[in-house]
This record gives structure tokens, sequence and C-alpha cells, in this order.
């Protein structure tokens, strides 16, 4: 039986192609792997994000996906957003067993950045 092991790529639609792509690159650390007129592939690890223009879904945003990026440090990323004038909210524990804040990008697309924690505060 087949099974889903993690998340592979997401594609967002939106106005401002470049200032997304911006964000995602010199914020968030993707680099820009392929890009036509229409779409820009990003990558992050072996994560894949294709910025497609097309204006937002008609949902909004933080409510037409919930995205999770696995990072390697959730306390430093968060302090290397908020040096570089990002809104986040603060790192917190989660019982469950993981560390994780939330960023939005230009858009409204919410990301809940995590990582594993091996001890849970009760």
């Amino acid at each position: 039986m087949a099974k889903i092991t993690g998340l592979n790529s997401a594609s967002i639609f939106v106005e401002d192609a470049a200032g997304t792509v911006d964000f995602y690159v010199s914020k968030l650390g993707f680099t820009a792997e392929e890009q036509s007129e229409r779409a820009t592939m990003l990558q992050a690890g072996d994560f894949r994000l294709l910025v497609h223009v097309g204006g937002p879904p008609s949902a909004p945003p933080d409510l037409a996906m919930h995205h999770h990026l696995w990072v390697d440090g959730v306390d430093e990323m968060y302090k290397q957003l908020h040096d570089a004038g990002v809104d986040v909210d603060a790192p917190e524990d989660r019982p469950w067993g993981l560390r994780t804040f939330h960023v939005k990008d230009p858009n409204g697309y919410e990301w809940e950045l995590v990582e594993e924690i091996k001890e849970v505060a009760n």
C-alpha cells in the first residue's frame, strides 16, 4: 500500500509574484530553481513551492491552506525573521512534541515552522 511520507510541494497563486518570490528567497531562504512568465519554482531542502501568477484563491489565504515547514532550529529561524522585520509570533512548545511559530507571507498565506523537540513541558 502506498503512503504519503511528507510534503513535497505546494502551489500558491498571487498577484505580486516578484514580491512574493523575494520574500521567500530573501527572508525564508528558499532558492529560485525554475522560472517562466507565469510561475517560479522555489526550493528549500526537499520541499518545492510554485509561486504562480493569478491572484489569491477565493477563500482568504490563511483559510485556503495551512502549510507546515520542517526547520532545523526554530528559535534561530524566528530570530532571523524577527531581525529582518518580519511580523512573527514567538515560538512555543506544543504538547504533541513540536516547537513552532507562525509567519505570513505578503499575500496572507500562513506557514507554521516546526521542529521536533525531545521533551515536552506539561
